[in-house]
């Protein structure tokens, strides 16, 4: 961690770009990434006027260059121009703060090096990302044509991108549509729902346990309209239905540790159009750690997707 004591009043990232040799750019991104504090806050706005006397802190910057990782990626379908990946839980999908080189961006510069000259040098022909501890289906452009295609696509919603979720208790709408714009909470790195950018989420309820049973769970089939930051746990813990094993949203934390190490969340489909016109859908099966899940539980769920 790096920490500077302010001399005189500056904005937060001129102020950190006289300190570090960093770009402005890369430190402005980091600093709404929520990467810097000011005297222990957080804070996410570059404009933000540092005073003498302040103590800024944020993490050691790493090689503005991507270096390689070598790791099996499961691809399930691969072409001249793209691949879909089966992302495992675990995985960050690019650098950020405490990761900057086991990414899934390092590992597709070591199995694909012409990658590093399509689109953000940091974050090389991904287009999407999946969190963390979020497993499942990423479509990533292989050429600076399938990422301008493919970043189309996405801004014009035309690509379908279905998730399965397991949250606490059982919706009283069997399907709804939860539309509800999402923001940047200003103090920490989560999201909330309030003025912000529009989010829109469609669920189904697919099977559920019995109703007034001590544990209530219901398994979502769950479509994206749009594509925000922890979309899904924020809205779904929003109309009170947490996801289970969700260790940032909800009220649930400390007992779904005994249960699950991860948000039970995981992107099974994905439905769009190659650059030939052709039409293509994915389907990824439940990884063993949710599907063993649902199994203590007793739910099933497979003939469901049909």
């Amino acid at each position: 961690m790096l920490d500077f004591i302010a001399n005189v009043t500056n904005r937060l990232d001129k102020f950190l770009a006289s300190k570090i040799d960093v770009s402005r750019a890369r430190i402005q991104k980091s600093i709404r990434n929520g990467d810097v504090s000011v005297d222990g806050i957080i804070i996410m706005d570059p404009d933000f006027d540092v005073r003498p006397g302040t103590k800024v802190s944020l993490p050691e910057f790493g090689s503005e260059e991507l270096t390689e990782y070598n790791l099996d990626l499961k691809v399930v379908f691969e072409n001249d121009d793209l691949l879909v990946i089966d992302k495992p839980a675990g995985l960050v999908v690019h650098p950020g703060a405490g990761n900057k080189d086991k990414t899934l961006a390092n590992i597709l510069i070591s199995k694909y090096p012409n990658i590093k000259d399509v689109g953000d040098p940091h974050r090389p022909g991904i287009v999407h990302r999946l969190d963390e501890d979020t497993s499942g289906l990423m479509v990533i452009a292989k050429t600076s044509r399938a990422y301008d295609f493919l970043k189309e696509i996405f801004h014009d919603r035309s690509i379908e991108k279905e998730y399965l979720a397991l949250v606490h208790g059982i919706p009283e709408k069997l399907h709804g549509i939860i539309d509800l714009p999402i923001a940047k909470a200003p103090s920490h790195r989560k999201m909330k729902v309030g003025e912000g950018k529009e989010a829109k989420t469609e669920y189904s309820v697919l099977v559920h346990t019995l109703p007034g049973s001590l544990d209530e769970y219901a398994l979502l089939r769950v479509k994206l309209h749009t594509g925000r930051t922890h979309q899904i746990r924020v809205h779904m813990n929003a109309i009170g239905h947490p996801l289970v094993g969700d260790q940032t949203y909800g009220k649930y934390q400390k007992a779904d540790r005994a249960l699950v190490d991860r948000q039970f969340l995981h992107a099974y489909r994905l439905k769009f159009k190659l650059m030939d016109q052709t039409w293509i859908e994915l389907i990824s099966p439940l990884p063993e750690d949710l599907q063993a899940f649902l199994t203590r539980i007793g739910i099933t769920y497979e003939d469901q997707l049909i």
